[in-house]
């Protein structure tokens, strides 16, 4: 393994959705791009490029784009411009929005072979998930595809498992896991030594050793994913208030009377009656939703005044999100 992240090991995997970790600065985008000038080079493939928002890709930062890998093609013209790339005058690929994709229903693509979605998990902030996220990628990918089966490398640093995909798709890594393959699905959380010792060996690197985001930026620990919150199992006290459903996965809300303590859970009560949908499209006749009962409330509270409990990680990664934005 080299000190940068080589996208031919994870193609040579042959799953069709690729999600990608890496630390800040080894190579994810770089080695992306490589693969997608190859291949329409050597043999007239072209590719997709996505990020979510058409603020992500200003005309003045796409025409930009090869810049940084132009000098391994020194023989080679590039150029992007309204939503196109050429590769030595020829359309090599487009580039496009998620949140505007739907404009390319009546758009031919029979000749890409390589989607590339950069940044597909966000960090805190004024940018939010489009709604319906995971839905909105999969027409844009069915538009794209037209049937035939084109690999996706999704691009993000290690930012949250709490995000729409792992969360739809029921994915995530066990502690110290750093590869996951399903059937059609590939995780790969990057661990790169070579290439923290380099990061390490920097005057910005001996500034953050130590600390949490040095964590991030160097080792590849996930931001804003930590054990705070985190319990091994439920209390034999606990007793069933509620099931929430949530981007099609069901979760068991308990309380815990002597301690005043709220507990999520895998494990669902079937029997149980009270049923709250937190979105429309989780909403069916078996459900409330959310705004029309009292219960959820309480579940908001609990969590903001630190009463709330997760069994597992995987637990707080579907609910997490959830519940710290209705704060």
């Amino acid at each position: 393994m080299g000190m940068y992240y080589d996208p031919y090991q994870t193609l040579s995997r042959n799953r069709l959705f690729n999600f990608v970790l890496g630390p800040r600065g080894n190579g994810k985008s770089y080695g992306a791009k490589k693969v997608a000038i190859r291949n329409f080079i050597d043999k007239g493939e072209q590719f997709v490029y996505l990020r979510r928002y058409e603020t992500e890709m200003p005309a003045s930062q796409m025409r930009n784009f090869f810049d940084d890998i132009k000098k391994e093609f020194p023989d080679i013209e590039f150029s992007a411009d309204r939503g196109l790339f050429r590769i030595d005058k020829e359309i090599a690929g487009w580039y496009m929005p998620l949140s505007k994709s739907q404009q390319l229903k009546s758009i031919p693509f029979p000749n890409v072979t390589l989607l590339i979605f950069d940044e597909f998990i966000i960090n805190t902030g004024m940018i939010r998930y489009l709604p319906n996220e995971v839905t909105t990628f999969l027409d844009c990918y069915s538009t794209i595809s037209r049937d035939r089966d084109i690999p996706v490398l999704f691009l993000s640093n290690a930012i949250s498992f709490a995000n729409p995909y792992f969360i739809y798709f029921n994915v995530s890594l066990e502690p110290g896991q750093t590869k996951k393959l399903t059937k059609d699905i590939s995780i790969e959380l990057i661990k790169n030594q070579e290439y923290s010792d380099h990061v390490r060996n920097t005057r910005f690197g001996r500034l953050i050793d130590g600390t949490r985001y040095g964590a991030y930026n160097m080792d590849n620990e996930f931001l804003l994913d930590t054990d705070t919150f985190i319990v091994k199992s439920l209390p034999k006290n606990a007793h069933y208030l509620c099931t929430l459903s949530i981007q099609s996965n069901q979760l068991g809300i308990f309380c815990d009377s002597e301690t005043g303590l709220m507990y999520a859970a895998e494990t669902v009560d079937p029997t149980c009656r009270f049923k709250y949908a937190l979105t429309l499209d989780d909403h069916n006749q078996q459900t409330q939703l959310a705004r029309t009962t009292t219960v959820l409330p309480l579940v908001f509270d609990c969590f903001a005044n630190g009463n709330m409990r997760f069994v597992g990680q995987s637990t707080k990664n579907k609910l997490y999100d959830v519940l710290r934005r209705n704060l």
